[in-house]
């Protein structure tokens, strides 16, 4: 096992200069959300920071909650590349020749890890992760291969999830408007 630090780097997330005509893109904790059901974020508009910290999203990037009751966690998608992160966030970049991007997501989305994150937040309100606990975190390293694996194998689950969620909402719309069209006949059939 590795510490987190020893095998990706960690960046806090900076102050968000919202501004509707502004050149950059924000990336806030609740956009975490929308990236992690697929869907796309609505990313704030604003001014380029100006703090040298400061890393537009890469492809491999992970993007973690600061704050919250969950760490929550997920690889950065195409529309979020470019953008940066705000004070909520941290931005893991992963060391790829160590790790897989994929499967370090996994690994910090697991209950096993949320657990341990848990026990380092620090606060009464919203509760914040500490950088230093994040970047201390034993994360077990089998082969690049197996990383791959696994990283797909969740990619599957998740991908099964959403469809699974799609399909539910389609048999929701279909079931009312078949009930629908059965009080209408049985409407006309009475008047």
């Amino acid at each position: 096992m590795l510490e987190l630090r020893e095998i990706a780097s960690t960046f806090s997330g900076v102050a968000v200069q919202e501004t509707k005509g502004g050149s950059a893109r924000f990336m806030r904790l609740s956009d975490i959300s929308d990236l992690k059901v697929g869907r796309e974020p609505s990313l704030v508009p604003g001014n380029e920071p100006a703090v040298a910290r400061a890393l537009a999203i890469e492809q491999g990037d992970l993007i973690v909650g600061a704050r919250g009751v969950t760490t929550d966690a997920c690889l950065a998608s195409r529309s979020v590349i470019g953008a940066f992160i705000s004070l909520d966030l941290y931005l893991v970049r992963p060391d790829t020749s160590k790790v897989d991007p994929g499967y370090l997501a996994t690994f910090i989305d697991m209950p096993s890890t949320q657990v341990i994150f848990s026990g380092c937040k620090q606060g009464s309100s919203l509760a914040r992760l500490p950088k230093d606990a994040l970047e201390k975190l034993q994360v077990p390293l089998p082969s690049m291969r197996q990383q791959q694996l696994i990283a797909n194998l969740a990619q599957s689950f998740n991908d099964e999830a959403r469809l699974l969620k799609r399909l539910a909402e389609l048999n929701s719309i279909l079931g009312r408007e078949a009930l629908m069209r059965a009080i209408r006949v049985a409407a006309d059939q009475n008047s």
